[in-house]
């Protein structure tokens, strides 16, 4: 029987807001990722333009402050995933981004006294504290959206990140052309507006993990909650192909990234190396926004999530072979932007599926394994590219060679590694009683 549209029963939904309006707890985490973000890339701006060009700089140098800039987080992944599973994540984004903020005007005070080991000494410094806080960025997001909103959650972040990283890169390059305190100075100031956004959050333990016992439990706790966590993934063939995602790409963008900060200094075709600088980093930013967002759109008309992360993978690797060997500015601007979209998917489409696929309790320690070994590929290459350029007299590009070679050969092992794992699963299965024949 059909019944009229007008009844109030049969009233057509409303659209929903969007998840910013929505969900105002999302919003906060949201806000201050914006401040922070912007800060932190203006800051990287200027202070890798210091080791480039300051006393006793060069590539090699520039490679230690991006080094100094990713290892914490492979450092310290381990114990920071065991403290956002168990302590109240909440406390741990205000207190690191407190601490970061102490941290960066140190930073001001030895870029002022044109010290660059001190300022690579403070980068560490301020990049371990960062590293506690990576996994409760992740893990806070289960508290803020329903499970089914945490593909849009990701996406809006990654396109904040993106956006953030182009407007910061851009106001960076030319911020720095006036000297690095005054990036540095509007970076720790970021850090406080940050900590004030982050005040209104509700508190955020882990499900069915009590802080019991605070810190000093958490860390004697560390080294067997990382293995239950990994022995979680290991298991699970579609969770640990999603932890290993981004490890290949990271691997690549380690020697690429480096050739970049190079070739803006070399070429110059907007003005200034800072200038360029910003402007090749801007544009990849851009791609980093707009690639996630292809990546879900695919996903949502059909494609098969393992397939558009594969499909981002190699977009990524074919962008930086041929970064590699162009030098004209307008191409090297047009592969930039593909090198970003490549690069912002798979980052994207790993992380929501990790949140997706992990129970609460073991989401930050799984996210700290993924930021672990991604950034210790990252760092390898950078620092293996700068010392193939600098001290063996490589042309600069062996050292996106590296890198590019590291990551396709990483990825065809941890697709190796998935099938083997997915195969011995479907074995076990076939052989418990009661399976024969099925």
């Amino acid at each position: 029987m059909h019944v009229p549209s007008t009844l109030a029963g049969d009233r057509r939904p409303e659209p929903r807001p969007g998840l910013l309006r929505r969900r105002p707890h999302f919003r906060r985490v949201w806000l201050s990722e914006i401040v922070s973000l912007l800060g932190d890339w203006m800051s990287f701006v200027a202070v890798s333009l210091l080791a480039l060009g300051g006393e006793g700089g060069g590539v090699v140098a520039l490679a230690l402050v991006m080094v100094g800039h990713h290892l914490p987080n492979a450092l310290f992944a381990p114990v920071a995933g065991v403290l956002a599973d168990r302590l109240d994540r909440r406390w741990l984004l205000i207190g690191t981004s407190a601490a970061q903020g102490a941290l960066t005007v140190g930073m001001l005070v030895a870029a002022v006294l044109g010290s660059v080991p001190a300022v690579q000494v403070l980068v560490f410094a301020r990049a371990s504290v960062g590293a506690l806080r990576l996994p409760a960025q992740s893990a806070v997001l289960r508290h803020v959206v329903e499970e089914d909103e945490l593909l849009e959650a990701n996406a809006i972040a990654s396109a904040t990140w993106s956006v953030m990283f182009a407007v910061g890169m851009a106001f960076g390059g030319l911020i720095a052309a006036l000297g690095p305190a005054a990036a540095l100075a509007l970076d720790a100031a970021s850090f406080g507006l940050s900590v004030v956004f982050l005040w209104g959050l509700p508190r955020m333990v882990a499900e069915g993990r009590p802080a019991e016992g605070g810190a000093v439990a958490a860390l004697a706790s560390v080294r067997g909650d990382m293995v239950l966590a990994w022995k979680h993934a290991w298991e699970r063939p579609p969770l640990l192909d999603a932890v290993l995602a981004k490890t290949p790409v990271h691997l690549a963008n380690g020697g690429a990234l480096l050739l970049l900060n190079v070739l803006a200094t070399q070429l110059a075709f907007a003005g200034t190396g800072a200038l360029t600088l910003g402007v090749l980093q801007c544009v990849r930013g851009a791609g980093t926004g707009v690639g996630p967002l292809l990546g879900v759109a695919l996903v949502r008309r059909g494609l098969r999530g393992e397939l558009a992360a594969t499909g981002a993978a190699w977009v990524t690797f074919a962008s930086i072979a041929a970064f590699a060997v162009t030098r004209h500015w307008a191409a090297l601007l047009g592969i930039a932007l593909v090198w970003g979209l490549g690069s912002g998917a798979n980052w994207v489409l790993s992380s929501a599926e990790i949140q997706r696929l992990s129970p609460d309790r073991f989401v930050g320690r799984l996210s700290a394994i993924d930021n672990l070994v991604l950034t210790v590929g990252l760092c390898a290459t950078s620092l293996g590219g700068a010392v193939l350029v600098e001290r063996v007299g490589a042309p600069v590009g062996a050292a996106a060679w590296l890198g590019l070679g590291a990551g396709v050969v990483a990825w065809l092992g941890s697709q190796w590694v998935v099938r083997r794992r997915a195969a011995a699963g479907a074995k076990e299965v076939s052989l418990r009683p009661g399976t024969e024949g099925r």
